[in-house]
């Protein structure tokens, strides 16, 4: 009886696992709602679908379903009909219209060619006074289904980039309605309207990717350069007034951005630019770049093969390896990325101290630089049904640098040589083990979604230098320095989000807790040993509000960060550098739009706290007349951003204003043993303002049949308003700078796409005690092609063709002023190769938890 008990109930888990796995697949083509309901309905055996077939009939369905569960089956069919779908228990779906009515306005929308128009707005208007009286969109096939009362009304049809239509109508079928582009002439060149792609989304700043030429671009990083207000800085980006943001891909936060390198464009929906963060993120994040992806469809094995190389004065080359197993609701992955990079750079600086005596240092240098990379990382996703999935990962990071410096410097006391020196070093950095988990959930229960995310990282550094000094006038010197580093942070996040009147309410908290541990040693003793400790822990409960009035977005946030932070000096506790802070961040944002015009104001309240180096005690060692230490007594730095967009069609204008508490800046003083060293630190200073005007157009030029170029031009002016003191005298800092960036892009036939890019600014401070004295014209093009129905990606660029990257610097500090030519080899020659067979984005949905403190590490 036992074993037969045991064989029903295995039995029954089977069909249930059967039932839970059941996926539907199939094509709709102008077919009524109430038909395509009663075919799912009898496709599986899990769920009852409920509906009046009479209520449905007029609502016409096409679309592809591709390996979908009933209820995403049933939401792709309703589209955005005004129909609600209701789950009630375990087994029924009820699916019912919203607007109760005999009359449906029935149409087909199609285009100059006789293409259907999808997602065109349709309005019904009272014809004596056009008020609205309900409205919708059609569908992929250009149908539309609006229920409306009153015998006679006035059907307004509009879609971006085409003459708007109005009909009269006193029957319920309109027929087939025929849209005209709105177009004009400039110069003998037919400008053509489209869907916009960049729009304004509350404080956010919106490119859709998807269904336009940035699809082609080749991979995520090409994308980003081509959004308003992101500057690419070396091999990171920047927010223009912002500094460098968090980049998420979907949910998840980018800790290599070498990974953007294996997003495909085409893979890419949209890209958001949050400007003002709200409550969720951290205070410390001052802009948030999310890449959101196409939906994952398709089972099985998916392989994506990448290869990128660069050649200049040095070279580079990277390879990644990408495997992803799907299966009903689980997704396996794992990615493989190595790397080795050569870089040769050289620069030139002049060094004036002015101490009891003028020292003038002239500087040349040369450094070359080999950095092996390996990171591999496997994890699991699974998604239990359409409201409950979880997953996790691990990720191991292996790096080595190995740096060979030779420079020469020549010493000037009150104009009269005082020494020459010729250096040279051996410095090996070695950054493994680099631990880092992540586990998460999100689930939905009623109409509370839920959140949770848990981080652990840990990090082991070392740092050994050899370095040799030859003097002509004075003692040889032999400098052995080592340093070691080690860290590790836990870190959880958990909120929900429960919709609240016309809109929803979040709350969460936030909890990081870091083990930072440093020991310094010079055998030679010029420079003092350490052992430092500092232990922080941070605690943030928050609270975001979203509601939709009328026209009006408006939200408003709030979070409160309790940190705790403690500095031992060789085990000893310190108590004057021990610190405690507790501090609001509130944030708001209100936006609204009208016909073709968009508007939108923020407002919020951030941070920088100082990252552990700069904390840090340590000493550098530089030569015999340079020191460099943190400083253990530096403030967080606040920040009160005001930001205003104003977009109208393709055209985009964007102001942000910054009032900065505390700025952090270095700060040059003397060695009180030897007054000629100089030891240069960290300092709070009392505060600086800056504002950034970006303005910006972006749009879609058909040039013939099959060629079409988009050009995207910006421009963006940078006010700062800064002063310090230089040689006992208060300096400003407050000369604008002015950025112009140039962007084209022009698709071929054949699968072909050019690309011409031209940047430059003029002199100018940006916001701190250094003065720009270079202009950086780059030019810089590429060419690709797609093969194998876009399977194959080969591109070629030449970045920097004219050698403009070339950096010259002042830097303005207490009793030091200092001027730096910098070559980093910007000028060079890039070949990659993109392969992928059955791959589809990721489904993993772990945001990570504390994310900036992992940047502080």
């Amino acid at each position: 009886m036992t074993m037969r008990r045991l064989t029903i109930i295995c039995a029954l888990c089977f069909v249930a696992t059967l039932a839970l796995a059941q996926r539907i697949t199939r094509h709709y083509d102008n077919v009524s709602m109430s038909k395509a309901l009663m075919e799912l309905n009898d496709l599986q055996h899990e769920y009852t679908v409920n509906f009046i077939y009479d209520e449905l009939e007029d609502f016409k369905v096409t679309t592809d379903i591709k390996h979908e569960k009933l209820t995403d089956a049933i939401l792709q069919i309703v589209g955005f009909y005004p129909i609600r779908v209701v789950k009630s228990g375990e087994h029924e779906i009820f699916v019912e219209c919203t607007h109760k009515t005999d009359r449906h306005l029935t149409g087909t929308i199609i285009d100059e060619q006789g293409e259907p128009v999808a997602y065109a707005n349709v309005a019904i208007l009272n014809p004596s006074d056009s008020t609205l009286l309900s409205g919708g969109v059609s569908n992929e096939s250009g149908y539309f289904a609006i229920p409306y009362e009153q015998p006679t009304v006035l059907a307004r049809i509009s879609y971006v980039g085409y003459k708007t239509v109005y009909r009269h109508c006193n029957q319920p079928n309109v027929g087939t309605i025929r849209m005209q582009p709105d177009n004009y002439t400039l110069n003998g060149v037919v400008v053509q309207g489209e869907r916009p792609k960049v729009v304004l989304q509350g404080n956010s700043l919106m490119m859709n990717v998807e269904g336009t030429v940035m699809e082609r671009l080749g991979t995520a990083e090409d994308v980003l350069t081509r959004v308003p207000m992101i500057a690419k800085r070396g091999e990171g980006f920047e927010i223009l007034g912002k500094g460098a943001p968090l980049i998420y891909l979907n949910n998840r936060k980018l800790t290599d951005l070498n990974e953007l390198r294996n997003v495909q464009s085409d893979f890419i929906r949209s890209v958001e630019v949050i400007q003002n963060p709200g409550a969720r993120f951290d205070a410390s994040v001052n802009a948030v770049i999310i890449i959101r992806t196409k939906r994952a469809a398709g089972e099985g094995l998916g392989v994506e093969l990448s290869s990128w190389s660069r050649c200049g004065r040095g070279y580079a080359n990277n390879e990644r390896i990408n495997l992803t197993y799907r299966t009903g609701g689980l997704e396996l992955f794992a990615n493989l990325f190595g790397a080795y990079n050569r870089r040769k750079s050289s620069g030139e600086f002049e060094q004036t101290v002015f101490a009891d005596t003028l020292w003038v240092i002239n500087n040349k240098q040369k450094d070359n630089v080999r950095n092996p990379f390996l990171e591999g990382r496997f994890g699991f996703n699974y998604q239990i049904n359409d409201n409950h999935s979880f997953g996790g990962f691990y990720q191991n990071t292996y790096d080595n640098v190995k740096t060979r410096s030779e420079y020469d410097d020549d010493l000037q006391a009150d104009g009269v040589p005082y020494d020459h020196l010729q250096n040279s070093s051996v410095r090996r950095d070695k950054n493994a083990p680099t631990h880092q988990v992540n586990l998460y959930y999100t689930g939905k229960v009623g109409q509370l979604s839920i959140d949770f995310n848990a981080d652990y990282t840990s990090r082991k550094q070392q740092s050994r230098n050899q370095q040799q000094e030859l003097s002509t006038e004075y003692e040889d010197r032999d400098v052995n320095t080592e340093s070691q580093t080690r860290s590790k942070m836990f870190a959880e996040k958990l909120f929900v989000t429960h919709p609240l009147w016309k809109g929803l309410i979040e709350v969460g908290e936030e909890y990081t807790n870091t083990c930072w541990r440093s020991r310094f040693d010079n055998p030679e003793g010029y420079i003092t040993n350490s052992n430092n400790e500092q232990h922080e822990s941070n605690i943030a409960p928050f609270m975001e509000l979203r509601q939709r009035l009328g026209r009006f977005q408006l939200s408003a946030g709030l979070r409160y960060e309790h940190v705790e932070s403690e500095y031992y000096v060789n085990g000893i506790r310190r108590d004057d550098q021990c610190r405690t802070y507790d501090d609001f961040f509130p944030s708001f944002s209100v936006s609204t739009s009208a016909k073709n015009l968009q508007l939108s104001f923020s407002y919020a309240k951030r941070t920088t706290r100082p990252s552990y180096w700069q904390l840090s005690s340590d000493v550098t060692y530089e030569n015999r007349l340079n020191r460099q230490t943190g400083n253990p007594y530096l403030k967080p730095v606040k920040y009160h951003n005001l930001n205003a967009m104003v977009m109208w069609k393709w055209l985009y204008l964007m102001t942000n204003f910054s009032h900065c508490v505390d700025p952090i800046l270095y700060t040059a003083g003397s060695l009180e043993e030897d007054s000629k060293v100089n030891f240069v630190t960290y300092l709070n200073y009392d505060h600086a303002d800056w504002l950034t005007v970006t303005l910006g157009a972006q749009k879609n030029v058909k040039l013939c049949d099959r060629i079409t170029w988009t050009p995207q031009y910006n421009m963006s002016l940078m006010k700062p308003w800064f002063k310090s003191l230089f040689n006992g005298q208060e300096k400003s800092f407050s000369h604008p700078m002015l950025t112009l960036q140039l962007g084209n892009i022009v698709l071929l036939p054949h699968d072909w796409l050019l690309q011409a890019d031209f940047n430059m600014h003029t002199h100018g401070n940006t916001g701190s005690n250094i003065w720009v004295d270079c202009t950086n014209p780059m030019l810089s093009l590429s060419v690709s092609k797609d093969f194998f129905q876009r399977r194959l990606n080969v591109k070629l660029t030449g970045n920097d063709l004219f050698n403009g990257g070339i950096n010259h610097v002042m830097l303005y500090s207490n009793r030091m002023m200092y001027r730096k030519m910098e070559d980093n080899d910007s000028r060079c020659i890039q070949l990659s190769l993109q392969y992928r067979f059955n791959v589809t984005p990721s489904k993993y949905k772990g945001t990570g938890a504390g994310n900036s403190e992992k940047n502080r590490l």
